[in-house]
């Protein structure tokens, strides 16, 4: 059961890949996903025995939608766990088979009821660093503390975290106000996921070891299994924009700046404008990954005055990018995929 939003579901899907390669060949794996985001992230190298399954991303067929990321899970969040539910009775019926375990996104929650009625294990996939789920874990611990001393307090009651200041953290994290649909996941997470059959984490565990160990001890089995190795698609994306080709036109190795802050995150419009200020000085070739709606934020002119050295594109094949010897250096927002 995979969330489809940001890089969640990629690092699923290879999980997927590696148990079917590792088990028996008559085993098989439901991939249960957004048709969009299924469309995005499978190609003709999945393995025969993995058969991805679209549900309802929530949106009203001909209604009003804006479009924006934060409507859009909210929208799925409240088609869940219907969508799901409606889907693994298709691939029940298809198959001729009953779901055996349920491995989800640990977002989906709800996945512990759903794996309960079936008295089948659950499974949940944190697909991010270990630090923050801890975080998530004492969310109402850092509350109580952040009432007393928000602008100079540390998370020293976090083990592995005592170096962090409040000040560090998001300022959502402080708000209990109309929280977001986001939040409201979470926050069932943190309930649910001691009733899990093991914690399965996209990490390793010398990364974190005391951070490990604390979790460790909050459930029944934590395991970590990463880094994941999320292949890209060239099958059903490829390199449409051209970065490859452009990076091969390059002269120097290792002389670009590669610019991507992923496929969520859009950075604040004056940190947006500081940077292509840095790049307009400094002439360095530079690739850049960067959505229509940061676009709109760029310096008047930017783009003019850059193009004999730099190359913005919406997409970019970005396994193929990091491996290619023209890359001297990634800016990155400093995602878990994008670090891993």
């Amino acid at each position: 059961l995979a969330f489809p939003f940001g890089t969640h579901a990629a690092p699923l899907l290879a999980l997927a890949r590696r148990l079917s390669s590792s088990i028996p060949a008559r085993a098989r794996f439901s991939f249960l996903n957004s048709a969009t985001s299924n469309r995005a992230i499978f190609d003709d190298r999945v393995p025969e025995n993995i058969r991805a399954y679209d549900v309802w991303d929530g949106k009203p067929e001909g209604g009003a939608f804006s479009g924006s990321i934060p409507e859009a899970i909210g929208l799925f969040v409240n088609a869940s766990p219907g969508n799901f539910e409606k889907a693994i009775a298709e691939a029940e019926e298809e198959t001729g088979l009953k779901i055996s375990c349920l491995i989800s996104d640990a977002f989906l929650w709800f996945a512990s009821d759903l794996a309960q009625q079936r008295g089948v294990p659950w499974l949940p996939f944190w697909t991010s660093a270990s630090c923050s789920l801890s975080a998530h874990l004492y969310t109402d611990h850092i509350l109580e503390a952040a009432k007393a001393d928000q602008e100079e307090g540390t998370l020293a009651f976090i083990p592995g975290l005592s170096k962090v200041h409040f000040a560090d953290l998001p300022p959502e994290t402080f708000s209990d106000k109309n929280p977001s649909p986001l939040a409201l996941t979470i926050n069932n997470m943190v309930k649910n996921l001691p009733q899990a059959t093991a914690i399965v984490l996209n990490s390793f565990e010398e990364i974190d070891p005391i951070i490990t160990d604390d979790l460790k001890s909050k459930f029944r089995n934590f395991l970590n299994i990463g880094p994941s190795n999320i292949l890209s698609s060239p099958a059903s994306r490829g390199d449409g924009n051209g970065c490859l080709q452009w990076l091969e036109n390059q002269t120097r190795p290792k002389s670009v700046v590669y610019i991507s802050f992923g496929s969520v995150i859009t950075p604040p419009e004056g940190e947006l404008v500081a940077l292509s200020e840095a790049l307009e000085t400094c002439r360095l070739p530079f690739l850049w990954s960067i959505r229509e709606q940061g676009k709109r934020f760029l310096p008047a002119g930017f783009l003019e005055r850059t193009k004999e050295v730099g190359k913005i594109v919406e997409w970019a094949p970005q396994l193929e990018v990091l491996k290619h010897g023209s890359i001297g250096v990634f800016v990155t927002h400093c995602g878990w995929n994008s670090i891993q």
